[in-house]
């Protein structure tokens, strides 16, 4: 085959773009820190690299939602922990009321007090976190307890997502939290209130097994609490080590090595300043050539 100008000019043209086209990528490589820019460049590692993000989002959103549940919990854990004050100063009472030195007067100043104790208990069954009453079950915008301490919620579970096949119940029902014996906190506290204000002893110191057995359930309530807790603070730190490594694989996918890429880059500029020195010999030979 006959090599003609235009062969040879054509060749140096195609080799001169393909040069240039690789130093721009490369550059774009250094600028942007990522080794393609569109799914053309690398078709495996665009979808690599979108599995990879999916996870890490996901991931995200699971530590976003143990947040929430922690929160949640953590709230209701604290007013647990003022129910069981709450219910031991009832039993202190209920003990100083049961003695045989106490008048009738006296145990019924006791018995005053066990009411203010009740509206307390009522105010924390009652209580709310952004505008959600706690322990009313899937009714949050009913108040768990009504006046007289009967309950107005439902015994649902509001569970919540924290891994891909995992979820975790973030309320206790006022009908678990509050109950015992078949009945509720308030119930032993109007008992105890009606046994002060009859002096009835015996019906004081009868009180003192409801008041122990509500102090316990409320203890059950707060270690199952305690635990959720705990499984919510390990899953969260599962989830950030799986996304430390993710990031760390997608890193490898899709970053660009800058020491691999400046190499590439200095090889490209002498290739590219080789063909440059010896294209002016071809054609400076090749214009002689047509002069002649």
């Amino acid at each position: 085959m006959r090599v003609t100008p235009f062969i040879i000019f054509n060749r140096l043209t195609g080799s001169f773009q393909k040069n240039l086209k690789d130093l721009l990528d490369i550059h774009n490589k250094l600028s942007t820190g990522k080794k393609f820019d569109k799914p053309s460049d690398d078709v495996i590692g665009i979808s690599k690299a979108m599995d990879y993000r999916l996870s890490i989002n996901a991931n995200e959103q699971y530590r976003k939602n143990i947040d929430e549940a922690t929160s949640y919990l953590g709230f209701t854990e604290g007013i647990m922990e003022s129910v069981t004050e709450t219910l031991t100063r009832a039993k202190e009472l209920a003990v100083r009321g049961a003695t045989g030195t106490e008048s009738a007067e006296s145990r019924a100043s006791i018995a005053r007090e066990v009411v203010n104790l009740k509206d307390q208990l009522l105010s924390l069954a009652n209580s709310k976190l952004r505008d959600r009453y706690v322990f009313s079950g899937f009714r949050t915008n009913t108040a768990a307890f009504n006046a007289s301490g009967t309950y107005q919620g439902d015994t649902g579970i509001m569970n919540v997502m924290i891994d891909r096949d995992a979820t975790i119940a973030i309320n206790v029902p006022g009908s678990t939290a509050f109950s015992y014996g078949g009945g509720t906190f308030f119930n032993v506290l109007d008992n105890l209130r009606t046994a002060l204000e009859n002096n009835d002893v015996a019906g004081i110191q009868a009180s003192l097994t409801p008041l122990d057995g509500s102090i316990d359930q409320v203890l059950n309530v707060r270690a199952d609490l305690g635990a959720r807790l705990n499984y919510l603070d390990g899953q969260s730190n599962r989830l950030e080590d799986s996304n430390f490594a993710l990031k760390g694989i997608l890193s490898n996918v899709e970053d660009t090595d800058i020491a691999e890429a400046l190499g590439e880059l200095s090889k490209t500029e002498a290739a590219l300043q080789a063909l440059r020195d010896s294209s002016a010999r071809i054609i400076s030979q090749s214009l002689l050539d047509f002069l002649r």
